[in-house]
């Protein structure tokens, strides 16, 4: 059991300062804020849909591979935007933007993430409420429940004694969580707060049931997001943004984006990661119901000289799409 354990710290030390912020590491969380913020779900009049699968530290044993996918959408929503049907390129007049109406919006996420001797597997569903401030501005409060399972995958270490009846009941844990979170919009800006696994001292169960010790105490984590848009001319939208992702056990995390969009069809950008990685990404919007990204983190820190770099590939399908709209109508 011992050699188990100091097999996973010495991945958590040799993976460094990632592995304080338990959740997985994303780079295309600018197209899919659901992933932090669970007050975004339902933001759109369409259902959201989104796959993706993203290699940290290519090269590098027992770096974290991760798959995710979410789907969040409105409940009897009508955007009044006449981005929807009138605006070929870009972004409509802020003259021409309607009230928005309220409306609730509903969502869901798994995730499966794997690093070294650790797995954990998630899912959450999502409650949110959208409520307009005045003709520009509308406020969402969401509410996402959900539970994770650990697991520590003995068949890859050199246990002492592998017929260890401890070493059994600490391999699977499963711990409920909580996140909730503030979603500002409007067609030139968003600002977003949100917190997650703020269940620090949920509930544990092992293989049968019966409350043990948590095999990964969860840290709360808290995400600042902002965006504003900039639109040169119709057929061009630069959006700079920023994330600010926080634990008890991290120093806080800085993302810096800057991406731009041409004739609503296709985007690229970069990203830094404060002393971590720089990333470049690219995307194109194949059709109003279908759109494909793709991402390469060059990696910054002192893992370079190990890593060759992180993938990451996102698919996204929009269901029940009756606009046809191939940009997101807020601030994509």
């Amino acid at each position: 059991m011992k050699r188990i354990l100091v097999s996973a710290l010495i991945y958590l030390v040799t993976l460094g300062a990632a592995f304080a912020q338990q959740r997985p590491q994303y780079t295309q969380y600018v197209t899919n804020n659901y992933l932090a913020n669970p007050a975004v779900g339902g933001i759109e009049s369409y259902a959201d849909l989104r796959v993706g699968y993203r290699t940290q530290w290519s090269g590098l044993e027992g770096a974290p591979k991760t798959f995710y996918a979410s789907i969040q959408g409105s409940l009897g929503y009508n955007s009044n935007s006449p981005k929807e049907t009138k605006s070929k390129y870009g972004f409509s007049q802020r003259n021409k933007y309607k009230r928005a109406v309220p409306h609730h919006g509903v969502g869901a996420m798994v995730q499966a993430d794997e690093a070294g001797l650790l797995k954990s597997t998630s899912f959450s569903a999502s409650y949110s409420y959208h409520q307009p401030l005045n003709r520009y501005l509308t406020l969402s409060s969401g509410l996402m429940g959900g539970a994770t399972q650990f697991s520590i995958n003995s068949q890859k270490a050199d246990a002492i004694d592998s017929g260890d009846p401890y070493l059994n009941k600490l391999t699977n844990s499963a711990k409920f969580d909580l996140g909730v979170g503030l979603w500002l919009y409007s067609p030139d800006f968003y600002i977003g707060v949100s917190g997650l696994q703020l269940l620090r001292n949920g509930g544990d169960y092992d293989n049968n049931g019966s409350s043990t010790q948590p095999l990964m105490r969860q840290q709360p984590h808290f995400y600042g997001t902002a965006g504003f848009r900039m639109q040169p001319n119709k057929f061009l939208a630069v959006i700079p943004s920023v994330m600010v992702k926080m634990t008890d056990t991290s120093a806080p995390s800085i993302d810096l984006n800057v991406r731009a969009l041409y004739a609503q069809r296709i985007w690229g950008g970069v990203s830094y990661r404060h002393e971590d990685a720089v990333a470049v990404m690219a995307g194109l919007n194949v059709s109003h119901l279908l759109d494909v990204g793709y991402s390469y983190d060059v990696t910054t820190s002192e893992l370079n000289k190990v890593s060759a770099g992180s993938h990451e590939v996102t698919v996204g399908f929009k269901l029940n799409n009756r606009g046809k709209i191939i940009c997101p109508t807020w601030v994509w």
